[in-house]
């Protein structure tokens, strides 16, 4: 009988699922942030982070792990055990550490599972207001002039210094690219004019656009920022090419469930559905809000390695 007893409920187990997916998660979940505190991709961690812990009622807590363009922490998430209790919310150095050709102890493609892209940020182009630059092309042909272009990009590697070495492939042999370690310095020699203009995130440089600190020139976006609307895209001006942003998504450790994936996944849709307080705080800030499927984010990352792989190697860049 007892041999009966413990038979049936094996079967009973295995029959149901759902009874696991129900139970997930049942603690808290650790968040993996690679980056330091402050930032904005640990801004939008936490606001997200306050969304599911609301919503599973279970704490969803921020572990930031900074250092080597993020790869520490990607690594530690990579090396989790599957189990649902930590996650990943990536920026784009998901791919673009794998572009810039690091030696890397995780593989980007194959060592996570994710689970939606959630937020991005689209590239800024804008000049000192005494230049007399007022699109790309202009910006360009300045290149092409004996006087040139330089243009400031805050980090080595990042999307903005890539989609300005894009920009000076199309000009002349005069644009020049200053690549500097952290926006700090950068900002200062933008708006003092030490370089002629600056290739940031819209997210904080609109501020120093609004501030008339700088002159807005073409944001990197399929449509205009609320932010800066009178701006016009890059598709707008002929350059869809230089679409760009930053992106930030969140990842699980491969080999998690799929069950969980989901109930993941539809949990941030959730939180980031038309007329919800969170995509309003988030599309108020400047980003443009995504809630992808699983399969539409990792395509995502493919296709941001493969897109940024031949820039790199035609500028040369070398991570740091």
């Amino acid at each position: 009988m007892r041999r009966r007893s413990l038979a049936l409920l094996a079967t009973a187990t295995l029959a149901s699922p759902a009874l696991a997916q129900e139970a997930w998660p049942a603690r808290s979940v650790r968040v993996v942030v690679p980056t330091a505190a402050g930032g904005a991709l640990d801004v939008v961690a936490r606001l997200l982070g306050q969304r599911l812990s609301e919503r599973f009622g279970q704490s969803f807590v921020i572990d930031n792990r900074g250092g080597a363009a993020g790869v520490v922490g990607m690594d530690a998430v990579a090396k989790a055990a599957p189990d649902g209790y930590t996650l990943l919310f990536a920026a784009a150095p998901i791919a673009l550490n794998t572009a810039l050709g690091m030696s890397l102890p995780y593989d980007a493609e194959r060592d996570f599972a994710p689970v939606s892209l959630v937020a991005s940020i689209p590239t800024l182009l804008a000049v000192h207001p005494s230049r007399p630059e007022r699109s790309i092309a202009e910006v360009l042909a300045a290149g092409r002039t004996p006087g040139g272009f330089s243009m400031a990009v805050p980090n080595v590697g990042a999307v903005t210094h890539l989609t300005a070495e894009v920009l000076r492939a199309r000009s002349g042999p005069n644009f020049t690219v200053v690549a500097y370690r952290g926006a700090g310095q950068a900002v200062q020699d933008a708006v003092s004019g030490q370089v002629n203009g600056f290739y940031d995130a819209l997210v904080p440089t609109g501020a120093q656009v609004l501030s008339g600190r700088l002159r807005a020139i073409a944001v990197g976006s399929n449509r205009r920022s609320p932010m800066l609307p009178d701006v016009a895209t890059v598709v707008e001006q002929g350059m869809p090419e230089l679409v760009a942003s930053g992106f930030y998504g969140l990842l699980f450790p491969a080999r998690i469930a799929p069950s969980t994936v989901e109930r993941l996944h539809d949990a941030v849709a959730e939180a980031l559905a038309e007329g919800g307080e969170l995509r309003r705080n988030l599309l108020g800030q400047g980003y443009e809000v995504h809630a992808s499927t699983p399969a539409e984010y990792s395509a995502f990352i493919r296709t941001e390695i493969a897109r940024w792989t031949p820039v790199v190697r035609a500028a040369g860049i070398r991570p740091e």
